[in-house]
């Protein structure tokens, strides 16, 4: 079969407009023949597989990866979201997330091999589904960072400190990737998820973070969605006064002056820190354990009406 035309913002084959379905139905690729269960789909009837979609570029990524010298992870993802084969949605920016963290490790002489980059990659793919986080509330290139921390540390099942060490980085993760989701942005994602992940590892495993670049996207009319325009902290008409370009390790933006000045926290950060405080102690062991606590808030905020 002749490789589809590189229509990287909608259907792949014709260039319709995607429909985004609440619930699965079945589809069969169009370039593969593979039939499964799917959520996104052309009006034309057009269906692409995970394994299809963005055909290629997977390569390209690894491709990059492998031959690239380049020691700060978010140069290194910059020069892959350039890529004209790349999506402008989609999980190969999973791939693109872990796969800079992992790669830039290895290339700062820290023991991190290519067999490391290569096994993130594996678990990315095991994890990032497109359309997911819509359907989920989980991004692809959240639980790829937290693979990157899993393989530095050597994460199973059954390991008490690694796997909670894991879990807390995608917590966090979750949040920053959340505060970009209006509409939501794949590539935002990669931005912001990185610098968070940086600065945990500095934290948790001493491994110094890296200074960010200073992202301009040049994407905004691409997304098939709307772009959030000057309310995304990459977008050129973006405030470069306040640019966050480096979220603390509670969450919450560091924010840059033009001078290249570190500012204080913004409020909302100070909030975020009161209410950790609160969180704690609320829930800390005392007549009721700390997962009884939590059993009878989630009971109470079910009979209430609120949905998890």
């Amino acid at each position: 079969m002749s490789e589809a035309p590189s229509l990287t913002e909608a259907c792949s084959v014709c260039g319709s407009s995607l429909e985004y379905l609440d619930r699965a139905v079945g589809a069969v690729c169009t370039l593969c023949g593979t039939a499964e269960s799917g959520h996104v789909r052309c009006p034309e009837g057009h269906y692409l597989c995970e394994a299809c979609h963005g055909r290629g570029v997977e390569a390209l990524i690894r491709g990059t990866l492998l031959e690239s010298k380049e020691t700060v992870p978010t140069r290194l993802a910059e020069e892959l979201l350039e890529l004209p084969q790349l999506p402008m949605l989609g999980c190969e920016h999973a791939l693109i997330a872990g796969g800079a963290l992992m790669a830039s490790l290895r290339n700062r002489g820290l023991g991190v091999s290519q067999a490391h980059v290569d096994e993130v990659l594996v678990r990315s793919k095991r994890q990032a589904v497109g359309a997911y986080c819509g359907l989920t509330g989980v991004c692809g290139v959240v639980p790829a960072l937290g693979a990157c921390y899993s393989v530095l540390v050597g994460g199973q099942c059954g390991k008490g400190p690694e796997t909670r060490g894991a879990m807390e980085l995608v917590s966090r993760l979750a949040a920053v990737t959340a505060a970009e989701a209006d509409p939501g942005c794949c590539k935002a994602f990669v931005r912001t998820a990185l610098i968070a992940t940086e600065l945990y590892l500095e934290e948790k495993l001493g491994i110094a973070a890296t200074e960010p670049v200073a992202a301009v996207c040049a994407h905004s009319d691409r997304h098939p969605h709307g772009c959030r325009g000057p309310l995304c902290s990459y977008h050129p008409e973006a405030d470069k006064k306040a640019r966050p370009i480096s979220p603390t390790s509670q969450g919450g933006p560091m924010m840059t002056s033009q001078t290249g000045g570190t500012e204080h926290p913004s409020t909302a950060t100070h909030a975020q820190d009161r209410y950790d405080e609160f969180f704690e102690f609320a829930y800390a062991d005392g007549a009721l354990d700390r997962r009884t606590k939590i059993l009878i808030a989630l009971g109470a905020g079910l009979g209430a009406g609120c949905a998890p």
